[in-house]
């Protein structure tokens, strides 16, 4: 091209170091790490439940639970049968 080797030039972008590619890393996998289990939580109903003791201001037990779960499958729409 300009009369220089090619793999004579220096690149000249700045790189990582492995300290910082490192905790790259980690912030990556914490972030992935906090996204599967809010995921999770939502799945199994448990961040539904603790909306619902803020929403109610009471605390965890089997009476809140109870009442939770008829709140949560009473608006749910029946599935028709099939026989």
């Amino acid at each position: 091209m300009n009369g220089v080797p090619l793999d004579s030039r220096r690149d000249i972008r700045p790189r990582m170091s492995s300290g910082a590619k490192l905790r790259t890393l980690l912030a990556a996998l914490s972030k992935l790490r906090s996204t599967a289990i809010a995921t999770l939580r939502e799945i199994f109903d448990e961040a539904a439940y603790e909306r619902f003791l803020a929403r109610h201001h009471t605390s965890a037990g089997t009476a809140s639970y109870a009442d939770f779960c008829r709140e949560q499958y009473q608006g749910r729409p029946r599935r028709p049968r099939c026989c």
